[in-house]
């Protein structure tokens, strides 16, 4: 028998398939031959009939035409049949259609055929003869014996040849119940070896391996799980074994673990707590210098090092180089800023975790070593994510001297060292950044106070100049006070600008209010017409910061629209669009280039500047102005929805 369950289990489906086919093939046949026997049974009683029905034509006198004509046709389909049952071939048929019959099949029906043809040649020879008296008016009774008599013998003859052909047909059905009988007992055989194959191959197996399951359940792993079997249950009993093989190893470990339990807990303790303060030491550390130099000492001290050194890529990112080093200065051969190749690195530069190497010319070890310091050392690379900075390298001149938990030690460590590397430079960046951004802020308040104050004051000046020249002191004192009153504005300005430079402390501002105040003061210090409107859903209230900027660019846009464009009217229009706050300045002045004045370069930076200050709000400025057709300036800026 095969080893394999599958084969096994395919030979018995198989043979079942074979047994159902030939079963159905029998039972088509049986029916195919009923059918043929009925056929020939049929025939063959019908000549008994069709004997009768000559005899009775040869006695009737009524009709001798007729009968005659009759006669013959009846003699004519019992020739066709009678040789069709015994040599085989076409024969009539009552519907009409003729069958073809097989010729006879066995001697002792071609025997019996035979004599049904003496009967029949006998009767027709007397039929024949009889035929002219018989046809008479008054046949004579010894010629109506004769026929009876020569009747009742093809009636026996043909008698004979349809209970031969019952028996044949009583065989077949015997011998199709035989087969019948055979292949059921076949198929039960096949249901008991297949319920034998199913408990020796696996149904006994399986409770085999059950029992070994359940050994294993209640902690048995001593014990092999060997179960004899198909090749599917031998490798399911090895499985189970490797199982068990591994589940002890898995104990033993286990068991040396919490042997050590308490060992290891202790000492990783210590190990984090000690990275933990490191790393907050570490991570307190904002100015760079100092926070290299602390790397490098907490890196020596907690891996137990001779040395520790702290190598950052360079701009070009292709070489290290050296930016603090920690412990025994002859354990390095160069100079603090000394510098490597990173080929000679790139083994750690790649690695996701720190690598230990007890050889000096190993791809990954510290090239900047003095030989007498390569013994053994760890190199951990200094990564944020898929960025790599730098490198840690801790060292010590003894031999294996750093255990293998030292990789992740070092690894964490340099992790935290490359956050907070990076945080400090971050930090450096934002104050350098917010140096600038203020310094632009003064500059631009600047522009917009002080230069705009100054400028007016010259002119106010030259124009007092020409009053007293020409005799008018009443006009050039109006104009001393004029500009006592700008001069007061601009202390007040410039300690606005002092006040807001020292407080921290954001405050709220209610624009519709500073926006008119702006309007009113530009109004009345050019004397121009100035309409101002602010619609019922504007903007009311603004970061100190936002509403600075916003008020800077609306007197910085009047002052221009008054100054330079010599505008008669202006229209401001305060209000909200798309949930942004919109201010519109609208004046008919002489108007301007954009293009043009953007494109100049001759110390007017109004428009600069006010660009500038809306991209510091997240707002957008524009200008729509042509020569001689007036300019509109309009300011979209964040807004808080209205409160319902």
């Amino acid at each position: 028998m095969s080893k394999s369950l599958q084969a096994r289990m395919t030979y018995l489906f198989a043979a079942f398939v074979l047994l159902v086919v030939v079963s159905v093939a029998a039972m088509l046949w049986g029916s195919e031959t009923q059918r043929q026997d009925a056929l020939l049974i049929n025939l063959a009683g019908r000549q008994r009939m069709l004997a009768q029905q000559m005899a009775r034509l040869a006695g009737e006198t009524d009709g001798a035409s007729i009968a005659d004509s009759t006669l013959l046709e009846v003699q004519r389909i019992f020739d066709q049949t009678q040789a069709a049952l015994r040599d085989g071939g076409a024969a009539p048929y009552p519907s009409g259609v003729p069958v073809t019959l097989p010729a006879a099949p066995d001697a002792d029906l071609r025997a019996a055929l035979d004599q049904v043809d003496l009967a029949w040649g006998g009767f027709r020879a007397l039929l024949d003869q009889q035929q002219p008296e018989l046809a008479g008016d008054y046949p004579s009774p010894a010629a109506r014996q004769a026929v009876a008599a020569s009747a009742a013998v093809l009636l026996e003859r043909a008698d004979q040849v349809v209970r031969l052909y019952e028996a044949n047909a009583t065989a077949k059905v015997n011998r199709l119940r035989a087969m019948q009988l055979g292949f059921l007992a076949a198929a039960l055989a096949l249901l008991g070896i297949g319920a034998w194959v199913t408990r020796r191959s696996l149904l006994a197996p399986l409770q085999s391996l059950e029992q070994a399951a359940r050994r294993l359940g209640e902690n048995d792993l001593d014990t092999t799980v060997q179960v004899a079997g198909p090749q599917e249950v031998q490798a399911l009993s090895q499985a189970f074994d490797a199982m068990r093989l591994s589940l002890r190893g898995s104990r033993a470990e286990q068991l040396e673990l919490a042997a050590t339990l308490e060992t290891r807990v202790d000492r990783r303790t210590r190990e984090l707590n000690a990275l933990n303060e490191v790393s907050r030491e570490i991570a307190s550390q904002l100015e760079l210098r100092a926070l290299l130099s602390s790397v490098a000492d907490k890196a020596r001290v907690l891996l137990d090092a001779d040395l520790a050194m702290l190598c950052l890529l360079d701009d070009s990112r292709q070489r290290l180089q050296l930016k603090a080093a920690s412990g025994e200065p002859v354990a390095q051969t160069g100079a603090i800023h000394a510098s490597t190749d990173i080929a000679l690195a790139r083994g750690v530069l790649l690695s996701q975790h720190a690598l230990m190497c007890s050889d000096a010319h190993c791809v990954s070890g510290c090239a900047m070593l003095a030989n007498d310091h390569t013994a053994s050392h760890v190199v951990a690379p200094l990564r944020i994510g898929d960025h790599v900075i730098g490198a840690l390298c801790v060292t010590s001149a003894q031999p294996q001297h750093f255990p293998a938990e030292s990789t992740e030690l070092a690894t964490k460590l340099a992790n935290i060292a490359a956050v907070a590397l990076q945080n400090a430079r971050l930090y450096a960046t934002a104050e350098k950044v917010a140096a600038l951004e203020e310094r632009n802020r003064i500059a631009a308040d600047m522009h917009d106070g002080l230069a705009q104050t100054l400028s007016y004051l010259g002119l106010v000046t030259d124009e007092t100049a020409e009053l007293l020249a020409g005799g008018e002191p009443r006009q050039a004192l109006d104009n001393l006070g004029r500009t006592r009153g700008v001069i007061n504005q601009a202390t007040r300005q410039v300690r606005e600008s002092i006040r807001q430079l020292l407080d921290d402390a954001p405050r709220e501002r209610r624009l519709p209010a500073l926006l008119h105040e702006t309007v009113r003061e530009v109004e009345g210090k050019y004397r121009v017409g100035i309409d101002w409107q602010a619609e019922a859903d504007a903007p009311v209230e603004a970061p100190r910061e936002m509403a600075e900027q916003i008020v800077n660019i609306a007197r910085e846009t009047l002052e221009n629209a008054c100054r330079h464009a010599q505008a008669r009217t202006v229209d401001v229009r305060y209000g909200r669009l798309n949930g942004c706050g919109v201010i519109t300045v609208a004046d008919d002045g002489c108007g301007f280039d954009p293009a043009a004045q953007a494109a100049q370069s001759n110390g007017h930076f109004g428009l600069r500047v006010m660009q500038a200050r809306a991209a510091h709000i997240g707002g957008e400025l524009r200008v729509e102005s042509a020569p001689g057709a007036g300019t509109s300036v309009t300011l979209l800026f964040p807004a808080e929805e209205p409160r319902r």
